[in-house]
């Protein structure tokens, strides 16, 4: 069964998400933590709890990219181990698992084909 279009296709593509699906990532709990940021920095709210939402937002964005730094650098290691001689754009295979790591563990298309915690 193949699942997803050309962006998917490659042993590139397949070692890069089965990373992100293998590993808990910061990005899946970022429109979460977004959407209490956006309640709680609303202007009816009190002072000390639109502070808290501001801090909240700074702590979940920093976290996203250090979380996205940690997901490249495993992959560039992986992918140079592995793959020597491949052809395969690095950035665009970083951005591929980024984006990946920020879309719902449901929601990911190809499906995950590794749980959380195996070895890649």
């Amino acid at each position: 069964r193949r699942e997803g279009g050309p962006r998917d296709r490659g042993p590139e593509r397949l070692l890069a998400r089965n990373v992100v699906d293998s590993r808990r990532n910061i990005g899946t709990w970022f429109f979460g933590g977004a959407l209490i940021v956006l309640l709680g920095s609303n202007a009816a709210m009190p002072p000390l709890v639109r502070l808290i939402s501001n801090l909240l937002w700074g702590v979940l964005a920093l976290g996203l990219v250090v979380d996205s730094i940690l997901i490249s650098r495993k992959i560039g290691k992986l992918v140079r181990e592995r793959y020597p001689d491949t052809g395969q754009r690095m950035g665009s295979l970083y951005l591929y698992a980024i984006m990946r790591s920020i879309t719902f563990r449901r929601m990911r298309t190809p499906q995950p084909q590794v749980n959380i915690g195996d070895r890649v």
